[in-house]
């Protein structure tokens, strides 16, 4: 029934276009575009004739991948969200510009001790590990871990302090 699926392409394509519009999609690579020929494509082979018009299969199959892959990028967002918060509560503290303010380091280094400068040093400013840097100083990432928990307290409480 379907023999050449170019022709089939440039009668449906309005189709999809009118799809893409009507859910006010902006598909600047054409990855939706892409998805819904795929989908027609697969509708021609799925087809089973005399049940209903292809027209209206073609139609019903594009909407329903259309509408599965909104609800997919909307999982997608709704776990880079979560993933997102639960970053910001373990965080020290939420400020992109830290590692150019001086004076806010200075601050910072000037209510913690020596060892808890070493955590912050370390893991902040250098993204070295808790075992990292248990081995660089000769201790157990245990006890790093109890310079975290002193210096983030001591952090967290400038920070509220301050904002």
């Amino acid at each position: 029934m379907f023999d050449d699926f170019e022709v089939l392409l440039k009668e449906y394509e309005p189709m999809i276009y009118h799809m893409l519009n009507k859910y006010q999609v902006r598909d600047f690579d054409g990855e939706l575009y892409q998805e819904l020929v795929i989908t027609l494509w697969q509708a021609t082979k799925q087809y089973e004739q005399g049940k209903m018009k292809f027209s209206t299969y073609a139609y019903a199959k594009m909407n329903y991948r259309l509408l599965d892959l909104f609800r997919k990028q909307s999982r997608v967002l709704e776990g880079e969200e979560i993933v997102y918060q639960e970053n910001k509560k373990i965080a020290v503290i939420y400020e992109p510009s830290y590692e150019t303010d001086y004076i806010f380091l200075q601050q910072i280094r000037a209510i913690l001790t020596d060892r808890e400068w070493l955590w912050f040093k370390g893991q902040i400013l250098q993204g070295k590990t808790l075992v990292e840097m248990g081995h660089e100083h000769g201790v157990k990432a245990n006890a790093v871990r109890h310079w975290k928990r002193k210096a983030v307290a001591k952090i967290r409480h400038f920070w509220n302090k301050e904002h």
